[in-house]
């Protein structure tokens, strides 16, 4: 098993006004606080073609539906979101409140709970799977967030990712040596193997992007 997240998000204070209705605004910051990841299926925001948004943890049509009192640019409410897990999630909150986030089988967890973390991790190919001993996470699998209806997208990030990193690693190694030498040919050799992978994957996101 593989952790679904290197690390766990963190929101710091809002450098922003949260009470003038402009929740997009707090965009760059929730980017930084979220480590550049969507804070449900943690892909990586780092290609022309995924999409990323800002989410409302407690969805803004249950505010205004119950009358709450969470301004729509609240930023311990906001969430940085590709836009698969925003679409997804939608107006779906499954309590009556906006302090309790779930009845312990349907609703939800903030992503920047470290608990999150508990609740689903990754197959050797990237995929998310839930806890298989927590109702909630099978719920927010399969009804929240439809995980498995978008398994084969998250697998091509993932691995884009992981290979991103790696070929990073190996560039900053190949400066350490010197321009032909046997160290410098061996990273070249396999940089153009890594190169060659993330290239596959890169060019199926684009068409599952492009459907």
């Amino acid at each position: 098993m593989i952790p679904l997240r290197d690390i766990t998000p963190s929101r710091t204070a809002p450098v922003l006004n949260e009470t003038d209705g402009n929740w997009g605004k707090h965009k760059p910051q929730l980017k930084n606080d979220f480590n550049s990841h969507c804070g449900y299926c943690h892909s990586y925001d780092g290609y022309k073609h995924t999409y990323f948004e800002v989410d409302h943890f407690v969805p803004k049509s249950v505010i205004i539906k119950n009358g709450w009192d969470i301004p729509s640019a609240r930023y311990n409410n906001l969430v940085y979101s590709c836009k698969f897990c925003n679409n997804k999630k939608l107006s779906k909150w499954t309590t009556n409140s906006h302090i309790v986030y779930n009845d312990g089988t349907t609703g939800f967890v903030d992503p920047c709970d470290a608990s999150y973390d508990t609740l689903f991790y990754r197959t050797t190919d990237g995929a998310i799977r839930p806890d298989a001993n927590s109702d909630l996470a099978k719920w927010m699998y399969k009804v929240a967030f439809k995980f498995d209806e978008r398994e084969r997208a998250i697998i091509v990030l993932w691995n884009m990712n992981r290979l991103r990193q790696i070929i990073d690693g190996l560039i900053v190694e190949l400066n350490t040596y010197g321009i032909g030498s046997t160290d410098y040919n061996t990273i070249k050799l396999k940089l153009g193997e890594y190169a060659l992978k993330y290239y596959i994957f890169h060019k199926e996101l684009i068409e599952f992007y492009e459907q």
